[in-house]
């Protein structure tokens, strides 16, 4: 499994199954119809920006790698990692079916239902948590319904019809997450205690303040010991950790529609449209203009797709 930016190159691990919608807004993954534990062979360190993968494992252990920290997802469990993330499968032996969701797409998914209100969408973040059977065999029966429905002929409103299921899918595991059955991976440290604080004041002022100085003085400690915590938790210097998480906002606020280009570049406190432009396409390969036009939701609507169909 390989997610680079906006490309998939690698589909589905050795013998596993697969669907996708339109344009890979989501792609569903599972070696459900295998006996026993199937093997998963080692897959690729890659730095995924775009995707949210969410696997549950049925049986066995799934073996990951996420910013350098090994995790093991357990029969009955449940584990998410969000965009902005450094993520490896390892050899495994396990059932599990999962997720892969655009980042546009669980925007809109947390607009819907108003996930939003109660958990931030955050990036450089994962959760890994235990679920009983009964809410296992809950979020099983949606995603073989999504599955079965991908096999039919194609209809009219049936790119909907999917994402009514991916929605329900993120909605009922939303639902049954709780505090006391979340699975930490990393000890309350002081270094995990500042990379935190810094997550949350990056959240809190991505829009006006890009600068490591900035966020190290609010945190009160030195820019060179601020990286060197990032570092230690995401593989990249505090400045690339602040860029990705800017551009993974501005990619959000693009994708809505909501602003111009000139007025997203005021609202991001860039100088001029134009060290905007430079600052976008330098980090994605991409200018501005060119990303709306592959991505934003007036152009990705369904009545649109319809028409074009």
């Amino acid at each position: 499994m390989v997610i680079q930016g906006d490309i998939l190159t690698e589909k589905q691990m050795a013998g596993n199954e697969f669907f996708s919608s339109y344009q890979d807004k989501y792609i569903a993954m599972d070696n459900l119809d295998f006996a026993n534990n199937p093997y998963i062979a080692t897959q690729k360190n890659v730095y995924n920006s775009e995707y949210f993968f969410v696997v549950v494992v049925l049986r066995g252990t799934m073996h990951l790698s996420v910013r350098g920290i090994d995790i093991d997802v357990k029969e009955n469990e449940h584990f998410i990692a969000t965009p902005c993330t450094h993520l490896q499968t390892k050899e495994s032996h396990c059932i599990y079916f999962s997720y892969l969701i655009r980042c546009h797409l669980m925007n809109d998914i947390y607009e819907q239902t108003g996930i939003g209100k109660k958990i931030p969408l955050r990036a450089f973040v994962s959760r890994h948590q235990k679920f009983t059977s009964e809410n296992i065999e809950i979020l099983r029966d949606i995603y073989l319904r999504a599955k079965e429905e991908h096999k039919k002929e194609d209809y009219q409103m049936k790119e909907l019809v999917l994402r009514a299921f991916v929605t329900a899918f993120i909605s009922r595991t939303y639902s049954f997450a709780k505090p006391e059955d979340e699975i930490p991976h990393m000890k309350n440290s002081k270094q995990h205690v500042a990379y935190s604080q810094f997550l949350t004041k990056l959240a809190e002022k991505h829009k006006e303040e890009r600068s490591v100085q900035y966020y190290a003085k609010e945190l009160r400690i030195t820019p060179k010991y601020l990286s060197s915590i990032t570092q230690m938790f995401t593989g990249l210097s505090a400045s690339q950790v602040i860029d990705q998480y800017v551009i993974y906002a501005i990619k959000q606020t693009l994708y809505s529609n909501k602003n111009n280009i000139k007025t997203t570049s005021t609202e991001y406190n860039f100088p001029s449209q134009s060290f905007f432009g430079r600052y976008f396409k330098r980090i994605t390969g991409f200018s501005p203009n060119e990303y709306i036009k592959q991505n934003n939701r007036r152009s990705l609507s369904f009545d649109q797709n319809n028409k074009e169909e």
